[in-house]
């Protein structure tokens, strides 16, 4: 028995050194840094991985200004998204730094001079680390295969590799750093609104509710909706059952149809005050739509590599006119023309142009500048662009250009071809028309009087 007593002791001794070991180890390993940002600004990581309030997500982005798929990902918003809703004005529990590990960074770069994939300063909201072999210093605490390579902190310690992703994929990953999200009490918070156009008639706007306790489910809360003038011009509840970290769109039922900044904040979660306030309240960036466009639309789209992840339509509140993809991908970085695509959409009618990716990175993402333009009849640009997240989407008016009387009698005659007063070429014979009105409409002619 005294025997057993003393090995019992040794082997107590030795667990307890053991422990020590691995916590004094996990210290000196630690990943560490303090750098300056492009604007000078100096940043510790240890402020956000031990500091008082407990340890933040914190995302360390290892790119270069000149790699293609780090400029695919940060262009496709997600980093952007989840720092507005989740970073210093939104919880609070997420933080997020860029670093141009290549130690020829500089600011006119960053700005889109020189080698670099384009402007990587405007538009973002986090540091962004490079110039004065600042971002270089910051790359060799860490080893990774090559650019882009993403590391998620959780506190001290050498933090894991984190793997690129759509929005919500990548952000459940960020949440298994759990210690990172203990609020406890009911707390609804708004997400991120990208701003809408509206029709004539008006829209009611769609707004983002997320539940970010952690352990409360979220079954009611309030929302407020501000005019830009400020007056609180409708107020109505919200219920459902939201799980911790869960999130859902919700309608409010009100017409707006006045172009502006709205307002729009989330009170009263669960019926109970919001102990913490942060990111209860988004702005609603509120726009005209481009109006009196022609009936006749046509849609070009030229696909990255990866055109499988492309869809688009054009569709009113009851009604999708014309509609787009996926299409085929390449074997390599590149762009494939598609055939363009042409409709008649009916007149005056208010109508959504929306182009998704699958992936949320867009279309010009380092796989091939891939682009979309809608056009009318009458060769005006609608909407055009290529760089967007996961859609976007462009609201638009036809007018009425229906061929009428008055437009048969001021046509132009040209090398015996005779073009209306829109531009319009006629191509029909009118000898045998008995005399009255007639309407011209999808190569159909139509006897209204």
């Amino acid at each position: 028995m005294k025997y057993e007593n003393e090995i019992f002791k040794i082997l107590c001794t030795l667990s307890l050194i053991t422990l020590l070991s691995i916590f004094f180890i996990n210290k000196c390993n630690a990943q560490t840094w303090t750098a300056n940002d492009m604007n000078g600004v100096s940043y510790d990581l240890a402020t956000y991985t031990n500091g008082v309030a407990g340890p933040k997500a914190t995302l360390v982005d290892i790119s270069a200004h000149w790699c293609g798929p780090c400029w695919g990902w940060h262009t496709g918003g997600v980093m952007e998204e989840l720092y507005h809703d989740f970073g210093p004005n939104g919880t609070d529990e997420f933080m997020v730094f860029f670093i141009d590990g290549d130690a020829g960074s500089s600011v006119s770069i960053l700005n889109g001079a020189g080698s670099s994939q384009g402007d990587w300063v405007t538009g973002t909201p986090y540091p962004l680390i490079g110039p004065n072999g600042q971002g270089a210093s910051v790359a060799s605490n860490y080893t990774f295969p090559g650019y882009p390579t993403l590391f998620l902190h959780c506190g001290t310690g050498i933090a894991p590799e984190i793997q690129r992703d759509e929005k919500w994929v990548f952000w459940s990953n960020v949440l298994n750093c759990s210690q990172s999200f203990q609020w406890q009490n009911d707390d609804a918070t708004l997400l991120l609104h990208h701003g809408m156009k509206i029709c004539t008639n008006g829209n009611e706007p769609d707004v983002e509710i997320y539940n970010a306790s952690a352990y409360v489910n979220l079954t009611s809360a309030t929302l407020e909706l501000k005019d830009p003038n400020g007056t609180l011009v409708h107020t109505q509840q919200w219920q459902g059952n939201l799980s911790p970290f869960g999130h859902t769109v919700a309608t409010i039922n009100y017409l707006i149809t006045t172009p502006g900044t709205w307002t729009v904040k989330v009170v009263l979660p669960n019926g109970v005050t919001d102990t913490r306030p942060n990111g209860d309240e988004e702005n609603i960036e509120v726009i005209a739509p481009q109006t009196n466009v022609h009936t006749d639309i046509t849609v070009t789209i030229v696909t990255d590599a990866y055109g499988s992840e492309t869809t688009w339509s054009i569709c009113d509140d009851n009604f999708c006119y014309m509609a787009g993809g996926p299409y085929n991908d390449l074997t390599s970085a590149g762009t494939t023309p598609q055939t363009p695509a042409t409709g008649t959409i009916p007149p005056n009618n208010c109508v959504t142009f929306k182009i998704e990716d699958s992936y949320g990175d867009g279309m010009n993402s380092g796989f091939g500048t891939g682009s979309y333009t809608v056009t009318d009849g009458l060769g005006n640009v609608v909407a055009q662009g290529g760089t967007f997240g996961s859609k976007e989407e462009i609201k638009f008016e036809t007018g009425n250009f229906t061929v009428g009387i008055n437009e048969v009698n001021y046509t132009t005659h040209k090398d015996n071809r005779i073009f209306d007063i829109l531009g319009r070429e006629w191509k029909c014979d009118f000898i045998d028309l008995p005399k009255g009105m007639y309407i011209i409409n999808s190569n159909k002619i139509f006897k209204t009087k």
